[in-house]
């Protein structure tokens, strides 16, 4: 049996230890851009769950045979113990704990019960040798294992176990077939021989499972999120996690990268402040400067853009793209250019902002507008250029996409800046045009804005993640998501 303990030991840290390192993952502090902390109530529900997987593989665990010596009132005898069946193990109490450098797995209680086949035989003369059946049951089990976490070069987090103790407080063996009445009568000398074994091979296999399978599943977590053919977001740890007595923080660059021409963003992220709350699961920050490193290459990429043709323009909208619309408003324009389509390009002349204070957070796009007049010949004729810088509100939600969890923004129009840049017209009443820039903002700017924004910040959680009841709060320079989670594999 011990080894089926020791089995247990294998299952459960693979168990625990493998979804709380994948949930890590989406979870140091060293200018992070994206923050995630853990907190105890988490870590209580990562046993919660993580039990009942590792009660379930244990049934159809194989347990390797056991052989070993004893010295008992026939002489000392060699005993093998073999087909070692598991059934009915039971961990009554378990914890997931933040330690100085990691997490401390604690078990206790866990007993079970176990059918072996059973063979002796006796060193001396005459050398009497016997098999049957056993009956092996161990109780009052206790368990720890202290896992230290870190962070490889890669920015992936790595899990390794430093120190294992187990204490098992009872171990009766029963047998049945040839002389058992005999063999019962020393059971308990070789009971003590297999717990002294026992603990050394159980320690032994939960080493081996944290080790391998806790860094196999933090291994395939990415580092590197793809979002789109443009950009893709950086989600290195920047340090090993902190641990606190409350909560596991990790510190991740959160930085939004070209795909064609990776470089880093020309500014830095603002300081997070330490959490104050621990009453939920999970906590996310998200800074500005994300969102800022986002505009950054979307910009410099060419994407911030929108050509606007006499055909985009809908049909109920007071001002279409002819200069006769603007007889009134910029007469110069008509007089040089009577009665001509017009075409207007759009474009972010420098890189969106994000301005996140407590309770709200605005974008502020500089921008311009180049507006050209169709001549006869097709080609066209710029007519002045506009300057404009919109300024709009923001709000962001948690949504479920599929099997991804995803942090949506919303963008509104709030107000837009004119001023007349260049101008082959003349000088004109730029403040006429206001309307005008009011309605390029609600039906061309803002929409190319939200395109990008509605695809959302992928948050990297193992498979069969799900947030649960997820509540966004705006900080300075951060917006933080409180959330429970579920996991169903």
């Amino acid at each position: 049996f011990t080894r089926g303990r020791c089995v247990d030991q294998l299952a459960m840290q693979n168990t625990i230890v493998g979804v709380f390192a994948a949930i890590l993952a989406v979870t140091s502090a060293v200018s992070p851009g994206f923050q995630t902390a853990l907190t105890e109530k988490a870590f209580g529900y990562i046993v919660q769950v993580g039990i009942p997987i590792l009660e379930q593989q244990l049934s159809s665990l194989n347990i390797p045979d056991i052989s070993g010596s004893a010295d008992t009132p026939i002489g000392t005898v060699d005993y093998d113990l073999t087909s070692i069946l598991l059934s009915g193990l039971q961990i009554p109490s378990a914890t997931l704990v933040t330690s100085s450098s990691g997490l401390l797995l604690q078990a206790s209680g866990i007993y079970a019960h176990a059918t072996a086949n059973w063979h002796y035989r006796e060193r001396s003369w005459p050398n009497v040798a016997d098999s049957g059946s056993a009956d092996v049951s161990i109780g009052s089990v206790s368990l720890n294992v202290d896992v230290v976490i870190g962070a490889d070069s890669k920015g992936h987090a790595t899990l390794s176990a430093q120190s294992c103790s187990i204490n098992i407080g009872s171990l009766d063996i029963t047998f049945h077939g040839g002389a058992s009445w005999l063999y019962n009568l020393f059971s308990g000398y070789i009971a003590d021989d297999l717990k002294g074994s026992l603990n050394t091979q159980i320690c032994q296999a939960a080493v081996s499972a944290i080790n391998t399978q806790g860094n196999a599943a933090l291994e395939s977590l990415p580092v590197i999120v793809a979002i789109d053919k443009t950009s893709e977001i950086n989600y290195e740890l920047l340090q090993p996690p902190i641990f606190t007595s409350g909560y596991l923080q990790t510190d991740h660059k959160g930085e939004f990268f070209s795909i064609a021409n990776p470089v880093e963003a020309p500014f830095t992220p603002s300081p997070i402040p330490q959490p104050t709350d621990t009453s939920r699961m999970m906590y996310i920050w998200l800074t500005d400067y994300i969102a800022n490193t986002a505009g950054f290459v979307y910009q410099q990429a060419g994407s911030l853009q929108v050509l606007i043709t006499p055909n985009m323009v809908p049909s109920f909208l007071p001002y279409q793209l002819n200069t006769s619309y603007f007889q009134d408003l910029i007469p110069e324009l008509y007089a040089k250019y009577p009665n001509q389509l017009m075409e207007l390009f759009l474009s972010a002349t420098k890189p969106p902002t994000l301005d996140i204070v407590p309770g709200s957070a605005k974008f502020t796009i500089p921008g311009e507008v180049v507006v050209s007049v169709i001549m006869s010949d097709g080609s066209l004729q710029v007519a002045f250029v506009l300057g404009m810088v919109v300024y709009t509100d923001v709000s962001l939600a948690v949504v479920t996409r599929g099997s991804n969890q995803v942090v949506t923004a919303n963008v509104t129009f709030l107000s837009a800046a004119i001023s007349l840049d260049f101008s082959n017209i003349g000088q004109f009443n730029v403040s006429l045009l206001q309307d005008v820039a009011n309605l390029l903002c609600t039906q061309f700017i803002i929409p190319v804005v939200n395109k990008y924004t509605a695809a959302g910040l992928p948050i990297p959680v193992i498979d069969g993640v799900s947030l649960l009841n997820a509540d966004v709060e705006f900080g300075q320079d951060y917006a933080v998501v409180a959330t429970d989670f579920s996991y169903n594999p």
